[in-house]
C-alpha cells in the first residue's frame, strides 16, 4: 500500500507540476562566495531527492534556504515536492505555503502544487481549500497553467458540484487537447465517479513488432504494465511468473504490455525470441513511459482495470495472479448495463 501511495504522489507531481523538480540541469547563481555554498547545498538536496533520501534532501534544502541572501522560494518549493513524492502530504502543504510566503515568481505553479497536496490528503474538509488554490493558480498564470483546470474540475466533482467540475475538465481539454491525461479527463467527464480514483496516464508508443500501443487502444481490458530489462536480475527471476500469468489469463479481456528499459534493442529482441515471449513489448530506452509511472526501480508492475483505474503497483507472484483474476470478474458481460 505504501508503494501505491508513493506511485500516486509521484505520478501527480510529474503530471501536474510544470517541469521535473529533479532534472539534471545545474543550478547557477554567479554571485559571491557565500552563494557557491548555497549552490552546493541546493545541488546536494536535488541529488538526494533523486535517490529518494527524503529527510537528508530536506535538510540540504533547508540549509540552502538559510544560506540564501533573502527568501528562497525554490528551496521550499523543492522541499514540498520531495515530501509529495514520499506521500507526506501534510508536510508538503507546509512547505508549499512557506514558498508562497516568499512572493515567488512561480506563484501559479506553487499554488497548483499546494492544491494537489491538499487534495491528496483525501479529506473532504480540504477539497474547498484545494479548489481555491487551483483557482489562484489559474488567475495568477493568466489561464496559462492548463493543468490547474483539470485539478479544479476533480476537486469540484469531489465537492459534489459535478456540473462545474465537468465544465472545468472541458476547459482543460480545450486548452490541452493532446495532453497525456486528456483521456483521463474524458473518462471523468463521462463518469464523474472516477474523479476519486487514480487513473492511469495514457501513452502512445510502438511495439518492437511495429504495432501501435496505448491504454486507449486496450480500453475495456485489464492491463498489466510490466517495466523490466534483460540486465535486471530480479526481472529475470520474475519472468517465469509473468509467463505463468500470461498463460493463465491471456484472452481478449487481458493484456500484458512489456516496457523494456534495456540499453540495447538487440538484447531485448534476442531475449524475447529465446524465451518465446508472446505479449507486446515496447523498447523504452529513453525512459519516457517509465517517467510517467515513476518506474525507476525494476521490476515494476502497474495493474490497471477495465475502466483505466490503477489497482495495484509492484504486485507480484500469487498476489498479482489473484488480483488479475478478481479484476477480470468485474468486467461487465456483453449486453450488461453495469
Amino acid at each position: 500500500m505504501k508503494n501505491f501511495f508513493r506511485f500516486c504522489s509521484s505520478l501527480i507531481i510529474s503530471a501536474i507540476v510544470m517541469g521535473s523538480p529533479f532534472a539534471q540541469e545545474t543550478f547557477r547563481n554567479p554571485a559571491m562566495e557565500a552563494d557557491s555554498e548555497f549552490e552546493r547545498a541546493f545541488a546536494r538536496g536535488r541529488a538526494l531527492a533523486r535517490d529518494g533520501r527524503v529527510e537528508e534532501s530536506v535538510r540540504e534544502f533547508r540549509k540552502a534556504a538559510d544560506l540564501k541572501k533573502g527568501p528562497c522560494a525554490e528551496c521550499f518549493h523543492h522541499i514540498g515536492q520531495v515530501y509529495h513524492r514520499a506521500a507526506m502530504y501534510k508536510e508538503a502543504v507546509i512547505a508549499f505555503r512557506q514558498a508562497l510566503e516568499t512572493r515567488s515568481e512561480k506563484e501559479a505553479e506553487i499554488s497548483n502544487a499546494l492544491g494537489v497536496a491538499l487534495y491528496h490528503q483525501n479529506d473532504p474538509k480540504l477539497f474547498e481549500e484545494a479548489a481555491a488554490a487551483f483557482r489562484r493558480a489559474i488567475e495568477v498564470s493568466g489561464d496559462r497553467l492548463e493543468k490547474a483546470h483539470y485539478n479544479l474540475g476533480c476537486a469540484l466533482i469531489r465537492l459534489g458540484r459535478e456540473t462545474e467540475g465537468v465544465a472545468e475538465l472541458k476547459k482543460y481539454l480545450e486548452l490541452a487537447p493532446s495532453a497525456p491525461d486528456a483521456s483521463q479527463a474524458r473518462a471523468i467527464m463521462a463518469n464523474p465517479r472516477l474523479a476519486s480514483e487514480m487513473l492511469a496516464i495514457d501513452f502512445r508508443a510502438k511495439s518492437i513488432a511495429g504495432d501501435e500501443l496505448s491504454l486507449e487502444k486496450f480500453k475495456g481490458k485489464v492491463v498489466l504494465l510490466d517495466f523490466w530489462a534483460t540486465w535486471c536480475k530480479p526481472c529475470m527471476f520474475e519472468m517465469p511468473e509473468i509467463k505463468k500469468l500470461w498463460k493463465k489469463y491471456k484472452s481478449d479481456r487481458f493484456i500484458i504490455i512489456g516496457i523494456s528499459l534495456d540499453r540495447s534493442e538487440q538484447a531485448l529482441r534476442s531475449y524475447i525470441e529465446q524465451e518465446g515471449i508472446e505479449w507486446p513489448q515496447c523498447f523504452d530506452s529513453s525512459g519516457k513511459i517509465a517517467n510517467l509511472y515513476d518506474a525507476h526501480s525494476l521490476p515494476y508492475t502497474v495493474l490497471i482495470d477495465h475502466e483505466g483505474v490503477v489497482r495495484g503497483v509492484r504486485v507480484r507472484g500469487g498476489a498479482l495472479s489473484g488480483k488479475v483474476g478478481d479484476l477480470l470478474k468485474k468486467i461487465p458481460k456483453a449486453g450488461s448495463n453495469q
